[in-house]
């Protein structure tokens, strides 16, 4: 199906939100941070109607990666969502035994809707980019997963460093990326293998959404990290 299709569907679930969003930086976390202070009530409801799948078998994906590398028990694991939105993610990852599990995103209003999911054990602000992010100490982490956040309108690229320095030396970094926009963040993941900052487990295609007028696939990526 052509891409013209999806942006059909994407408009028909979730209107004309990201229409006038900056294409440069300036303006553009501002704009994003409105965007979703404003959907963040019907945000659960919209992406239901979407038929969006892909939270489950992501932090499944990441949970087989973890029992291969970690011999400490699920609710001993500390996890960041990055992007966390409204708490899906966290959700999964509750059912798998993880427990201590962090969520950062750049709406507080979508942080409200995760906190009542009563999945996290602390919530974090604040734009993911190159910036680093004084909350979060270098290592801090044993995984990092990151759902449906690294759309190119909404986190370059370069993000994928902070998101490296979070996540202790032998952690993970488990993430999605559209079908159609690979090719926007292959280059700085070529470049992070190629200066041995991190190394690349594996990539698998995951359900992502069940409407007919949608992208039926996302792909999914798993790395370790090998040096800040």
């Amino acid at each position: 199906m052509a891409s013209t299709s999806y942006e059909t569907g994407y408009q028909k679930y979730f209107g004309d939100r990201m229409a006038n969003v900056p294409h440069e930086a300036a303006g553009q976390e501002e704009a994003m941070r409105r965007i979703y202070d404003e959907w963040a009530s019907d945000f659960d409801k919209e992406t239901k109607e979407a038929g969006t799948v892909y939270h489950k078998p992501l932090a499944e994906y990441l949970d087989a990666a973890i029992k291969q590398v970690e011999d400490k028990p699920n609710s001993e694991i500390k996890i960041m969502d990055a992007g966390a939105g409204t708490g899906k993610i966290g959700v999964e990852l509750k059912k798998l035994g993880y427990t201590n599990v962090q969520a950062l995103d750049i709406s507080q209003e979508m942080l409200n809707e995760a906190k009542n999911k009563n999945v996290y054990n602390k919530f974090i602000c604040t734009p993911l980019s190159e910036q680093r992010i004084q909350e979060i100490e270098t290592g801090e982490f044993d995984a990092v997963i990151c759902a449906g956040t690294l759309i190119k309108a909404h986190v370059k690229s370069s993000a994928l460093v902070e998101i490296i320095r979070m996540v202790k030396i032998g952690g993970l970094i488990c993430f999605t990326l559209r079908y159609n926009e690979v090719a926007d963040y292959q280059d700085m993941m070529l470049e992070l293998e190629n200066t041995r900052r991190w190394e690349s487990i594996s990539k698998k295609k995951v359900p992502y959404f069940t409407a007919g007028d949608m992208p039926k696939e996302a792909e999914a990526f798993l790395y370790k990290v090998l040096k800040h």
